[in-house]
């Protein structure tokens, strides 16, 4: 059975599932300068494999059932900012073998599925038409699907519209596909969006437009973890599929080599974890700043069951 039909048997028949922490947070934290603009790390993938594939291989000894490529700020558009947009297809299909690699190594093909992160690619700007954002989104996730990711994750999101898009992208790979969901509280409400970028939509009207039969399970993710109790309150009264929860351990500033990291330590981050699931959450893991320390406190605690 595909690694990733067995996570979704669990998560159908209530279980916890633990996924993987940050990834571009941890890259930093091990002494690599990333870029300040938008490509984050994805330049990493290809000039640091070794350390993109350890990173990997940590979530794995750490308990994570789950293990996402390194491709959050990898589609065309966000690499062209950065003058890297020719090496789109390498940069994409490198993230896939780095996590295939590190899974091969364990033996863990059949225990370990394999996510293609899709990250949303206007968060902070402008609206682009609906044709640009599906043909940037379908380019990255057919890339990805070929490579051989067993689902897909679409993270981040903070505005319908281009939710729709990568939906709609996403759908034609024929894979499952788990919604990532960025809020924040806005002057005492609770809304899509980032830090300094509210949007003025709510979970439900994320879910609303979230209508594909692939789409599996819907996630709080790179939301401060203080907000994201709520927001699962919110998510579980909008939809009947599984639910979960990731929020970032840092600020992002702490992205910069020589900045400590400013975060939730592993045991808070655990009283954090156990309320989640105390409103729903099936599915526990860590975005930035959240490292495999964070997650084997995790896999270690009662939090299973």
């Amino acid at each position: 059975m595909n690694p990733a039909d067995s996570l979704q048997e669990k998560l159908d028949a209530g279980k916890i599932v633990i996924i993987d922490g940050g990834t571009g947070t941890e890259i930093s934290r091990r002494g690599v300068t990333l870029e300040t603009g938008r490509s984050w790390s994805a330049n990493a993938n290809i000039a640091f494999p070794d350390l993109v594939r350890d990173i990997h291989r940590d979530y794995i000894l750490a308990g994570a059932e789950l293990i996402t490529t390194n491709t959050f700020s990898t589609s065309r558009d966000i690499l062209q900012r950065e003058g890297l947009s020719e090496q789109t297809d390498h940069i994409n299909k490198q993230s896939v073998t780095l996590a295939m690699d590190a899974r091969k190594r364990y033996a863990a093909e059949a225990t370990i599925t394999v996510a293609g992160s899709i990250g949303a690619a206007n968060t902070g700007t402008p609206e682009i038409i609906h044709s640009d954002a599906l043909a940037n989104y379908r380019e990255q996730v057919q890339i990805l699907a070929e490579a051989g990711v067993e689902l897909i994750i679409l993270e981040m999101f903070t505005r319908t519209a281009d939710l729709k898009a990568a939906i709609e992208a996403a759908t034609e790979t024929g894979l499952s596909i788990w919604i990532g969901l960025s809020c924040i509280d806005h002057n005492g409400q609770l809304e899509l969006g980032i830090r300094g970028y509210p949007q003025g939509e709510s979970i439900a009207d994320a879910v609303m437009v979230s209508s594909s039969p692939h789409v599996k399970a819907f996630c709080i993710m790179h939301s401060p973890p203080n907000v994201t109790s709520a927001a699962l309150q919110e998510l579980s009264s909008s939809t009947s599929l599984p639910i979960g929860a990731y929020a970032h351990g840092s600020v992002t500033g702490s992205r910069l080599v020589g900045q400590p990291l400013d975060g939730t330590d592993p045991q808070t981050y655990l009283e954090y974890a156990r309320e989640w699931i105390a409103c729903g959450a099936t599915i526990v893991g860590g975005c930035c700043g959240t490292t495999p320390e964070h997650i084997q406190v995790l896999t270690a605690s009662d939090v299973r069951g």
